[in-house]
């Protein structure tokens, strides 16, 4: 069950049902992350896909006009925005960062990590789509790096906020995928922690990767205070009633969307 904790408090506005983070909303920042609901689906180019955005930018104050949303491709690439781009114009984009207020960075998931960012001293924010694929290619710290070196952000003074995902315990891949989780995250020495054995399935062992970890660990190495990297520990699979999951709805998954704006 889904419901406010000392991380997340959970809203409601003309059918519309999402979660915002309470340390962000004391900073006054404008975000939310969507929640399933009826007719509600951030998917490209799907039937509901406009009147869904209309709904959660208003609900939080937003002009859906400000929208920036990325082409995203399981990429590490990330772009800096400095005005409104249509999304044509950002392909195979997987985050974004603005120091502009009438700029909502929108980023959309069905199990892939989403990672909010804001930094209270220089007034920066990201918004970063990080599947396994993206997480292997440490998209979290290329964004993290570009504000360090765009927006000489201290990154002591980062927050960091992990939406909904897929985790640990659902999270199963083969052998495969370990073995290049393994190569790729070798140098911090802590593989053991964040891969696991799972089950035996038709003779072949699987693995479970903890992929919020190891972008906690990425993020702790580049500088990031431990207690500022906020986790709503929200696993999607499991939650599945309220939260978008590829791995449980298939083929015709809905996407939802996690929006932050100054």
């Amino acid at each position: 069950m889904i419901k406010d904790n000392d991380i997340i408090v959970c809203k409601e506005y003309k059918g519309i049902e999402y979660i915002q983070f309470k340390k962000l909303l004391e900073f006054g920042i404008k975000h939310a992350y969507t929640l399933k609901g009826d007719n509600i689906n951030f998917r490209s180019k799907s039937k509901e896909e406009k009147e869904s955005y209309s709904k959660i930018y208003e609900a939080i104050g937003l002009d859906v006009n400000t929208l920036v949303k990325p082409l995203q491709n399981h990429t590490s690439n990330v772009k800096c925005i400095d005005k409104v781009w249509k999304n044509e114009d950002l392909p195979n984009t997987d985050g974004l960062i603005t120091d502009k207020k009438e700029i909502a960075l929108t980023t959309t998931n069905a199990d892939c990590i989403l990672l909010l960012f804001y930094d209270p001293v220089k007034k920066v924010i990201a918004n970063i789509h990080s599947g396994w694929k993206g997480t292997f290619q440490k998209i979290g710290e290329n964004a993290v790096i570009k504000m360090i070196t765009n927006y000489t952000c201290n990154p002591q003074d980062i927050y960091c906020f992990i939406s909904p995902s897929i985790r640990k315990c659902h999270f199963e891949v083969d052998e495969d995928v370990k073995d290049l989780c393994e190569d790729i995250f070798s140098f911090t020495g802590k593989t053991d922690e964040f891969i696991k054995k799972g089950k035996v399935v038709e003779g072949k062992q699987k693995y479970m990767i903890d992929t919020v970890l190891i972008n906690r660990i990425l993020l702790n190495s580049i500088g990031l205070k431990n207690e500022n990297i906020i986790d709503c520990n929200i696993c999607s699979v499991c939650n599945s009633d309220k939260i978008n999951s590829y791995r449980v709805e298939g083929k015709n998954f809905r996407l939802a969307t996690a929006i932050i704006s100054l």
